[in-house]
């Protein structure tokens, strides 16, 4: 393998002895460490290759000393700017090959933001005394493939515990690198982007494969919020012909305090962007709520089952689901490509049919009611009488999708 330059981010000030044992082991392994200092307390106890005052400069600012004065959250939010632009600047112009951070709550929190600024395949790792069972990762990771190690020890010295795990972490981010040349994608066709959860995985599977078969690129992307947002990324970027939401599960979320909750601007780029839009309310049937023994009593006298040990599925009222349709509705109003809203009659998730556990006719007919009462004339709208996991109804998706593909951009 070529030799590769990995940034290495740390604050030199607390931290210098164990990043240069990084640097010593990214040597062995035949790279050229890039040691980045992100300290903002006392002088550095190594010498960086880039000091924290080229990194702040990025951020505007001359002089950490004047900065000090105006407290903590003002030099983190300087330094993690810095960073930000410094990261991107770096691997831009192809001077660094990956990136690996070690640090504390500060550290991991100004490392990651800086990550999340990098594309989607370049290799990020964070070694961290936060990654724990109890920490957030979402502020962390966001909507990137960041990977975190737990340090276990603290990050304080080389010890027996450290040091494996130390090492552990430079073979990861040297073995992306590696492996990174065998990831030389290039779109077999045009590019389209499906929602999916459990729930619906019959419908998106048959959607995929027929699609596939056509010769289209698919995209599918959990309903976790995550896949949401890169997609509406790559929509912004022009990377994207067309989308089929199936499961705009995390809508609701949103509404009605789910684990899974979009921004308020979910899809702001999709429905600017002029391609086709399908829409098809895949579970927007149930809010997604923790263990069964941490949901409110009143929420569990509505239909409900535990999906998981960790997740129980809530029925959405009748006004609910109005809200929902109503939300959807004027978001497509506002589509600047051909788009549409597709409705199974017999019921919008696994559950939500005939027999199922949170099956209700009258409350699914709140989502249509909803839609009708606030879409424009620009916006098609069909129903069916199927069940969203039926293979026909897949097929139908596929038609209808083809159908405004056929159309054009920009001509709805």
């Amino acid at each position: 393998m070529d030799m590769a330059r990995v940034a290495v981010i740390a604050t030199l000030d607390t931290k210098g002895g164990e990043a240069e044992f990084l640097r010593s082991c990214l040597e062995e392994l035949g790279h050229e460490a890039l040691i980045l200092d992100t300290g903002l307390l006392g002088p550095p106890r190594i010498a960086p290759d880039i000091s924290r005052h080229e990194i702040l400069k990025l951020a505007g600012v001359e002089d950490l000393e004047a900065l000090r004065p105006n407290g903590k959250t003002a030099l983190m939010d300087a330094m993690t700017g810095g960073l930000r632009d410094m990261a991107v600047k770096l691997q831009s112009e192809g001077k660094i090959q990956g990136v690996l951070s070690l640090g504390g709550g500060q550290g991991t929190a100004v490392s990651a933001a800086a990550m999340q600024a990098l594309p989607i395949g370049f290799p990020k790792v964070i070694v961290s005394t936060i990654a724990c069972g109890t920490a957030r990762f979402g502020d962390y990771v966001g909507d990137r493939d960041i990977v975190m190690i737990p340090s276990i020890a603290d990050i304080c010295g080389l010890n027996g515990i450290t040091v494996p795990i130390f090492v552990s972490a430079c073979g990861a981010v040297a073995g992306m690198i590696e492996a990174g040349r065998l990831a030389d994608w290039k779109p077999s066709g045009r590019r389209v982007a499906l929602t999916m959860a459990g729930v619906t995985t019959r419908c998106v599977m048959r959607v995929k494969e027929i699609l596939d078969e056509k010769g289209y690129e698919v995209i599918v992307c959990h309903c976790n919020v995550v896949g949401a947002q890169v997609i509406d990324e790559y929509a912004g970027a022009g990377r994207l012909d067309g989308v089929i939401d199936i499961t705009p599960h995390d809508v609701g979320g949103m509404l009605f305090g789910g684990l899974m909750s979009c921004r308020p601007d979910r899809f702001a780029n999709i429905y600017a962007s002029g391609i086709p839009v399908l829409t098809v309310p895949g579970a927007v049937d149930f809010i997604l709520k923790g263990p069964a023994g941490e949901v409110d009593e009143e929420l569990l006298s509505r239909p409900h089952y535990r999906h998981t040990p960790f997740h129980t599925h809530i029925r959405t009222t009748r006004e609910e689901m109005y809200r929902v349709g109503a939300y959807l509705a004027e978001r497509h109003n506002g589509c600047k490509g051909r788009n549409a809203i597709l409705v199974p009659e017999k019921g919008y998730s696994q559950q939500n049919a005939v027999g199922g556990l949170i099956y209700d006719p009258d409350a699914n007919r709140g989502f249509v009611q909803g839609v009708l009462e606030h879409k424009a004339d620009s916006v098609e709208f069909r129903q069916r009488e199927l069940h969203i996991n039926d293979p026909e109804f897949a097929d139908e998706i596929v038609a209808v999708f083809e159908r405004l593909m056929e159309t054009g951009k920009g001509s709805g």
